[in-house]
């Protein structure tokens, strides 16, 4: 059994029973590959089903823009209207629902689903071979072992150094104070990862910039982001951050704005939201989780097989969002040159990255 913790355990808390009873396979087969046919197919229907809801300004949202995306490149597919707020115990009977109706493709917006549909689409690689699954923000190798067939699913991982390293050059360059911060929801690898990428980023414009982090703030209270915000401007003069905590990140926005929005700046993640109405926000970091990709390999039948879709600067799965007029036209072109470097892989080495790592625990 993986054990890796989830958003939504660490969000909800609870459903272990019910998760655990979702990790006794039901005998599927690998026998031959679960998209047998679906290239004679000439339309297509999509599903998402979701941790929160769909306008969080966050992950949630950004998965729904994502989908959206690919359904406007994908006019033979039809979107369903997705399930928000599905928690654990309520998990395996959303996609049984989908599977019933011959779905051709589930997405679950996080690697809670992964060990929740074990059985599910373990079932469906034999009873419905239509019916594939996707699983964002989710290591195969980890999340999928207990999997009897992998047949009919996959998963998507973003680059997180990327990501990471966007943030950093970002912050190193606008950063007045030399102090930044970050909040993470919970300590995951991909976290750490993102954190790491960041602050070794941002040192690399300035070796005496210094990082403040939290990995232990949840996703939904926007409060406890004002609380440590606040308590990183007044302490340790913090005057650039970036999250990982959804609605936690909007209470650091509230804590900026309130400490001055022409010198207190926000980077946010996963969506671009640059505007008047986040007065805060100099730039965005932003993921696109590839559902696209699904959708074309489905239509090939070379969907499965457990492998993971990696989501980065080549293929469009990491990208900069727009810069705010606070972002002086030299500094933009700064950061545009570093993230030639990162997308090449050569603005930041593995070493330099696991030398922050090693210091977080």
């Amino acid at each position: 059994m993986s054990k890796n913790i989830n958003r939504r355990q660490f969000v909800a808390g609870g459903a272990t029973a019910a998760a655990a009873l979702a990790l006794t396979a039901c005998g599927g087969s690998d026998s031959g590959s679960a998209s047998t046919g679906s290239a004679e197919k000439s339309s297509y229907k999509v599903a998402m089903i979701m941790s929160g809801i769909i306008t969080d300004g966050g992950w949630d949202q950004a998965h729904y823009e994502s989908l959206k995306r690919a359904i406007d490149s994908h006019p033979n597919w039809e979107m369903l209207e997705p399930k928000e707020n599905v928690a654990n115990a309520d998990a395996a009977t959303a996609a049984e629902s989908y599977v019933d109706q011959d779905v051709d493709l589930i997405v679950g917006n996080g690697n809670q689903f992964a060990s929740t549909w074990a059985e599910v689409a373990s079932d469906a690689a034999e009873s419905h071979p239509n019916v594939h699954f996707l699983i964002t923000n989710t290591n195969p190798e980890q999340e999928l072992a207990d999997y009897e067939s992998t047949d009919n699913v996959e998963t998507v991982l973003p680059d997180f150094t990327q990501l990471g390293a966007l943030a950093g050059v970002i912050a190193g360059l606008m950063t007045q104070t030399k102090s930044i911060g970050f909040i993470g929801g919970m300590k995951l690898p991909s976290t750490l990862a993102k954190y790491s990428a960041y602050l070794a980023a941002a040192q690399k414009i300035d070796s005496s910039i210094q990082g403040q982090y939290n990995f232990e703030a949840g996703f939904s209270d926007a409060a406890k982001g004002t609380q440590l915000t606040e308590q990183w401007i007044n302490s340790k003069n913090v005057d650039v951050m970036w999250g990982d905590a959804s609605a936690v990140d909007n209470g650091s926005r509230k804590a900026l704005e309130a400490a001055g929005a022409d010198t207190h700046f926000d980077i946010a993640q996963p969506i671009d939201i640059l505007g008047d109405d986040q007065p805060t926000v100099i730039a965005s970091t932003v993921t696109d989780w590839k559902i696209d990709q699904a959708m074309d390999e489905i239509e090939a039948g070379t969907f499965g097989g457990g492998k993971a879709i990696t989501a980065n600067m080549d293929n469009g799965g990491v990208t900069l969002g727009k810069f705010s007029d606070k972002v002086p036209s030299d500094v933009q072109d700064k950061i545009n040159e570093y993230a030639d470097q990162i997308k090449a892989g050569t603005y930041l080495s593995d070493s330099e990255i696991e030398a922050i790592q090693s210091t977080l625990g």
